[in-house]
């Protein structure tokens, strides 16, 4: 019985490998595409061709600009609704991802040119890591990870003023929503509402208080930079960073 349960978990630990190795692949797929973006829309050549190449990715990079944020909502209900049947719901619930990261890239690239396109590159090795952690690590540390990520996201938008505003409300209102998840679950040991019944997303059981601070500590950063400004959004952001780590270690420290 003992051999069976080791072997269920061997397998078990392979899948989530293999699914996390995608994400990762996913993530070098859009990096490539990014370092193309920047190539021929961000640092584009004064020749005609050069010139006339931009001129089309801008009309496209517009479209896709629109088209990809209802296509995600879509995917979204879609994801309801599988739930709601009692179905399958990982594959639209991916695309929903997929499609919300490709809105922000395109987003960030449009608006914030240069300095956006530096940033992106960092941001999809931070999706790539955070499927990592979903897929390998506690679930509470991809919780707490999620929200300290975010305000760091948070953090860089306010660095712009009153032009990185809109998007700085959009990530804390996510990081809201984090939190609020979380505390859900601390109410119902470690379970998301379902369509035919609750989702098992935490092991019952689970201490909160880690996930809990780091998301009130995440909304707390953006507040005060949105109050202070600039230079203290810049400081708060290796704040956030620092804190990551340390969530890093300690988890890392409860798995040995």
């Amino acid at each position: 019985m003992d051999k069976q349960q080791r072997e269920a978990r061997r397998q078990q630990e392979d899948i989530a490998l293999q699914r996390a190795l995608l994400w990762v692949v996913g993530a070098i797929v859009l990096e490539a595409l990014l370092v193309l973006l920047n190539r021929f829309y961000i640092n584009y050549s004064l020749s005609e061709t050069g010139i006339n190449t931009f001129l089309a990715l801008h009309e496209v990079l517009k479209v896709v600009r629109l088209a990809a944020p209802a296509a995600a909502v879509l995917a979204l209900v879609w994801t309801g609704w599988q739930l709601k049947q009692g179905k399958k719901y990982a594959l639209p619930l991916i695309l929903a991802i997929a499609l919300a990261a490709v809105t922000v890239c395109v987003h960030v690239a449009i608006k914030y040119r240069g300095d956006g396109m530096s940033m992106l590159y960092w941001l999809v090795i931070a999706w790539a890591v955070l499927a990592m952690v979903f897929y390998i690590y506690q679930r509470e540390f991809f919780v707490g990870a999620c929200a300290c990520g975010m305000s760091v996201l948070a953090l860089w938008f306010v660095r712009y003023g009153a032009a990185g505003r809109p998007e700085t409300i959009v990530v804390l209102a996510a990081i809201i929503l984090v939190g609020l998840a979380a505390l859900w679950m601390k109410k119902s040991d470690g379970a998301l509402p379902g369509g035919k019944g609750p989702i098992q997303f935490l092991p019952k059981k689970t201490s909160y208080a880690v996930p809990l601070v780091t998301c009130l500590a995440s909304v707390a950063a953006v507040v005060v930079a949105l109050a202070a400004g600039d230079t203290v959004a810049y400081y708060l952001m290796f704040a956030m960073i620092a804190w990551l780590f340390a969530l890093f270690v300690y988890y890392t420290v409860k798995l040995m």
